[in-house]
């Protein structure tokens, strides 16, 4: 072979070793969502890696730590479903806003419940999900207030209308009425449609 060959043969061995690289540490981020959203909220070392098909000391070549990875999978998460938090039709009386509002609120608490779930008790540890959590309410109450402006501007205590608006759709309520109080889709729908109309109209 001759050896002008030899320094081209190294760089496509590094290429497939990076290449190599990046599919596992993808497959490792992948895996914690796949059993996030199974419902799997603080999955070990070695369950990721089964999950991935990688080595378990695998995982911690890609990442530094536990909290490392799960900082990493939320913020592939945003990029998955951020269109979600999107699309919100704003307009009609205030009876079509209320049920697009709902609708909307519903479909991405049913994108995004296994991994928000995580995200809940890793927040309490990490401050790169606690943050990326608080941006998404912040998106979220915007995104509510600004739907019910005209009802919201026209009460009597605008500024506690506008807290009981964001709270009422939080995830985190939808979260409660649906695991806590065992309520169906259709049952909670029917909750905040009700709480939203006494607290507005």
């Amino acid at each position: 072979m001759p050896p002008s060959a030899q320094p081209q043969q190294v760089a496509t061995s590094l290429d497939g070793r990076r290449e190599r690289g990046a599919r596992n540490k993808a497959a490792v981020v992948q895996a914690l969502l796949h059993l996030y959203e199974a419902g799997e909220i603080q999955p070990s070392a070695a369950r990721i890696a089964e999950i991935a098909g990688v080595s378990e000391r695998s995982v911690f070549r890609y990442f530094d730590d536990m909290e490392d990875l799960a900082a990493s999978a939320i913020v592939i998460q945003w990029e998955r479903v951020h269109q979600f938090y999107e699309g919100l039709d704003g307009t009609g009386d205030f009876e079509q806003r209320l049920e697009n509002m709902i609708d909307h609120r519903l479909r991405l608490f049913d994108k995004t419940i296994g991994v928000g779930r995580a995200s809940a008790v890793l927040s309490a540890r990490s401050a790169t999900v606690a943050t990326a959590m608080n941006q998404r309410r912040t998106i979220l109450r915007a995104q509510a207030v600004e739907q019910f402006a005209p009802e919201i501007a026209a009460h009597v205590q605008p500024d506690a209308a506008a807290r009981i608006v964001d709270y009422t759709l939080s995830i985190e309520n939808i979260e409660y009425l649906r695991s806590n109080v065992g309520l169906s889709r259709n049952r909670v729908r029917e909750t905040l449609m009700v709480a939203l109309r006494l607290a507005l109209i």
